[in-house]
This record gives structure tokens, C-alpha cells and sequence, in this order.
């Protein structure tokens, strides 16, 4: 890859390069094949998109938000993923333009980006570049596009619709619910509520139409 490109150019290489690995593994695709569909490269992008609107709310460094949220997941096949990336995101970003002095924060901020939920009692996380990266991550997991993309995933293959609502309202009840508790920045936190309140209302609205 040539040295003239940017550390941005560079990041969304590799995050884009490592999606592509995994949609062609989970797919059993051949180098040359389209990818129909890269869920990991949706959720990146979603990522990159939602960490930088909520660096500009919270005064966040732009550049550490960016480049952690273009590598959070460049190691997301391997155990530990979160440490893994980190390792991975240091030893790319010291080859680019990226400034040196503020490697660790990116490196720290993927570290940490792991899990759904945090304990009710948690302090916010720090430093503030590493809580949104978080917030960031967790925000693309709830919504209702989240519900439409979970309807695809094989393990509701087989079940009927009544049994695809019923798991889908407990785990968005029993562990989505605390996502939105454990956001760290005030704009996620409020968006969160948002998104979990139009998840719970589709499912309401699922379940009535049942019982008619």
C-alpha cells in the first residue's frame, strides 16, 4: 500500500479488508466472487459514521474517535478481539501519518470496546475518546434496522414468526435494555432511549397484530 496515502485511506483499507475476509469465510466465497452482502462492513461504517457525531457533541479527539472506530474490529475473528485490534491498530497506525502521540488512545479506546452491557454502577468511561467508541459501537446495535437484519440470522431458521418476535422481545427486554443504561456521553445515552423505545414499539406492534 502506497506511503502517499492517508491514515484515513489506510484505516478504511484495512477495516475493509478484514470485513471482506470474513463475509468470504462465513459465505465460503472464492477470491473472485462478489460479496452479496458484508454485514461487518455496514456495521463499521456505521460506526465510523456515529462515533464522529458524537466526538463533534462531546468536543472528543476527531482523530483518535475515527481511527478506533475504523479498526475496532479489523480482529473480530480472533479471541479477544478487542486486544487483539488494539496490537493490530498500533502496528498500522505507526506506519502512516497518523500522529504518534496519540497511538495509545486509539489503541485503548479498541481495547476497551468489548461487550454489550456495563455494570448499572459504572462510572463513565475514560478517557472520553474510549467512551465513545463504545457508546458509538453498542448505538448500532439497537434500532429497528437492528431487528431486520437479526430476522435474517440463521438461528431463527426454522422457528415460526411468534417464536422469532418472542426471542427477539426477550433479548432486546433482557439485554439491550441495559445497553441503553450503560451509555457513557449524554447524546448517546439519549439516542439510545430512542432507538430501544422504537424497538420496543415495533414488537408491540408485531404482537398485537397476532391477536387479531
Amino acid at each position: 500500500m502506497s506511503n502517499r496515502l492517508t491514515w484515513q485511506e489506510h484505516c478504511r483499507a484495512e477495516a475493509q479488508a478484514s470485513a471482506d475476509a470474513e463475509a468470504r469465510a462465513r459465505l465460503g466465497l472464492t477470491g473472485d466472487e462478489p460479496i452479496p452482502f458484508s454485514h461487518r462492513w455496514e456495521h463499521v461504517q456505521r460506526v465510523v459514521q456515529m462515533a464522529l457525531w458524537l466526538a463533534d457533541k462531546t468536543d472528543a479527539d476527531r482523530d483518535i474517535v475515527e481511527a478506533a472506530a475504523w479498526l475496532h474490529d479489523i480482529c473480530k475473528s480472533e479471541p479477544n478481539h478487542g486486544k487483539a485490534g488494539a496490537a493490530a491498530a498500533e502496528a498500522l497506525l505507526s506506519v502512516t501519518d497518523f500522529p504518534p502521540e496519540k497511538i495509545p488512545a486509539v489503541a485503548d479506546a479498541i481495547a476497551s470496546h468489548v461487550g454489550l452491557t456495563r455494570p448499572s454502577d459504572a462510572a463513565a468511561m475514560e478517557p472520553l475518546e474510549t467512551a465513545v467508541l463504545w457508546d458509538a459501537d453498542k448505538l448500532t446495535k439497537l434500532g429497528v434496522n437492528v431487528l431486520a437484519y437479526n430476522l435474517s440470522l440463521h438461528q431463527f431458521d426454522g422457528m415460526t414468526l411468534t417464536e422469532r418476535r418472542q426471542e427477539l422481545s426477550k433479548f432486546t427486554r433482557k439485554v439491550l435494555s441495559k445497553t441503553v443504561k450503560s451509555m457513557n456521553t449524554a447524546p448517546a445515552s439519549y439516542l439510545a432511549q430512542e432507538r430501544y423505545q422504537a424497538m420496543s414499539w415495533f414488537l408491540e406492534l408485531w404482537e398485537s397484530e397476532e391477536k387479531l
